[in-house]
């Protein structure tokens, strides 16, 4: 009893745990720019294996060849020199490497607030957020159709995320707008709502026109043509199909000089080989053939390597993530990126599982992981995924936050830097001593986890016992608060056009004039 009664005191007199947590939830928002490694990337192959890839690679493009499902596509390769039956297209080595050339191997990704821009390319990384999921957890634990009001919320969050360094495009599919105007929605709030940069919809040519047409609204069409200022993924259908669709939106993208990233939707077993090498060498070919098509469209438009590897559950077909495969695939693609000297991307911390349990944990930390030590220099897919993409939890997407902010601390790497100083104060502390009350300890404190927990079990179920998700729902609502105080203004003028564009092009849209 003298116990409890003591720790009774304590919680009242300093508010324990929770109010710890809560004051530093109220600290300022420190944004983070791209991260830059300072850390090895893990090597799988030697040298001798990068080349026998991209040989097997180019094998693929010369002698299976790639098929380009657009009439329009297939005459553009053909004009440049390839070999075209119909929609396959042969390439030669020779003019897949001239035309992978001209790809920039580092580049600026602006946001709005010139202070949220970042680079991409070389030893520069940046996260972003999961996109395009129809369902939601919400901050009451309840799993519904995600609306665009939710679809607002998570960008808001996003803003004042450290974590993530641009604005994940379509957060949400905003189950409540119909599907042929969402982009205008999901484009007008990006730009109302944040000021880091932003992704547009590929899914269509009009959708693609679209999104760039309010891009120039806010940057201006200068602007734009020389800097990137949107990206946009475009997905290989594996194996080897490049689709209409996706053409179309992919040719507007690059005329524009905005960014692409060209990622194969892998099925390691179904839509690749049971092989690690050889399903690489099919992706690698896949991915080399967009790359070298959006350069034929524009030399020197922003292109970027992408891989979107998944394992298959072989009893019922359904994705996996996590797998040991999966890792290795990764790790490969970065080295043969970092071999033609292109930037690439992957996705990160998605997981099959249904709520934020254990195994949600473990198929995030084992995507992002190859990630990181792969040198990705873009990864996608890191706020809040489960079901295979299908449901964000806005509890797991706070913490996957945490866990992205300590791979940014990791990246930064171990540097000699002040070692006297702390060798001083050690000398003068001596055996047996602390260095907590230490100038240097203040001043460079490690990082610490915002959503767990790491109090005693005591002070745990005195607080309520929360679970992972309720602390990071409790987060979520915490920052969500701060938005209305720290939300970043648009230009009036730039407001009132974005209005202006959506709405004439929805009439025009629901007039068939697409």
């Amino acid at each position: 009893m003298v116990q409890a009664a003591i720790e009774t005191k304590r919680r009242k007199r300093g508010g324990g745990a929770s109010a710890r947590r809560e004051a530093r939830l109220r600290g300022p928002i420190i944004y983070t720019r791209h991260a830059v490694r300072n850390i090895p990337t893990y090597e799988v192959l030697a040298q001798d294996g990068l080349e026998r890839i991209d040989d097997y690679a180019m094998g693929i493009l010369e002698r299976t060849g790639v098929e380009f499902r657009d009439e329009a596509s297939a005459k553009i390769w053909a004009d440049a020199g390839a070999e075209v039956d119909g929609h396959r297209v042969r390439v030669s080595r020779e003019l897949i490497r001239k035309l992978i050339a001209t790809v920039p191997s580092e580049y600026t990704y602006h946001g709005r607030n010139p202070d949220r821009s970042v680079k991409v390319g070389g030893r520069n990384m940046i996260f972003g957020p999961a996109y395009g999921t129809p369902n939601i957890i919400d901050l009451d634990g309840v799993r519904r159709q995600a609306t665009a009001e939710d679809m607002r919320t998570v960008m808001k969050l996003h803003q004042l995320n450290p974590a993530v360094q641009y604005n994940g495009g379509y957060t949400f599919e905003p189950m409540d707008v119909e599907v042929p105007i969402r982009h205008l929605a999901m484009v007008e709030s990006s730009f109302n709502l944040t000021d880091k940069p932003i992704m547009g919809s590929p899914q269509s040519d009009y959708q693609a026109r679209d999104s760039l047409e309010m891009a120039k609204i806010v940057f201006g069409a200068d602007f734009l043509d020389k800097n990137v200022g949107m990206a946009a993924i475009f997905n290989c259908n594996s194996p080897l199909v490049w689709d209409r669709t996706q053409l179309e939106a992919l040719r507007i993208y690059a005329a524009h000089n905005q960014t692409l990233y060209l990622s194969p939707f892998v099925l390691y077993g179904a839509s690749s080989p049971v092989h690690i090498l050889g399903g690489t060498a099919q992706i690698v070919a896949e991915v080399l053939a967009g790359v070298a098509f959006s350069q034929i469209v524009r030399p020197g438009c922003r292109a970027v390597m992408g891989v979107a590897p998944m394992g298959v559950y072989m009893k019922t077909g359904s994705p996996t993530f996590g797998s040991p495969e999966v890792a290795l695939t990764m790790y490969i693609f970065g080295q043969m990126a970092r071999f033609y000297r292109i930037p690439w991307r992957t996705n990160g911390a998605k997981s099959g599982s249904k709520q934020e349990d254990l195994y949600a944990g473990y198929d995030s930390i084992l995507k992002v992981y190859p990630a990181i030590l792969g040198g990705c220099n873009v990864l996608t897919h890191c706020g809040g995924t489960l079901e295979g993409s299908l449901c964000i939890s806005l509890g797991k997407l706070a913490a996957d936050g945490q866990q992205l902010q300590s791979f940014y601390t990791m990246l930064g790497g171990a540097s000699f830097d002040n070692i006297e100083t702390v060798l001083d104060d050690l000398a003068r502390i001596g055996p047996g001593g602390h260095f907590f009350n230490q100038d240097f300890t203040r001043e460079h404190l490690p990082f610490l986890d915002e959503i767990q927990d790491n109090e005693r079990f005591e002070s745990w179920v005195a607080t309520g016992s929360k679970t992972v998700a309720e602390r990071g729902c409790a987060w979520c609502r915490s920052l969500l608060d701060r938005y209305e105080d720290e939300a970043p203004v648009l230009d009036i003028a730039k407001r009132e056009a974005l209005r202006d564009y959506v709405l004439r092009r929805e009439k025009e849209i629901g007039e068939g004039k697409l």
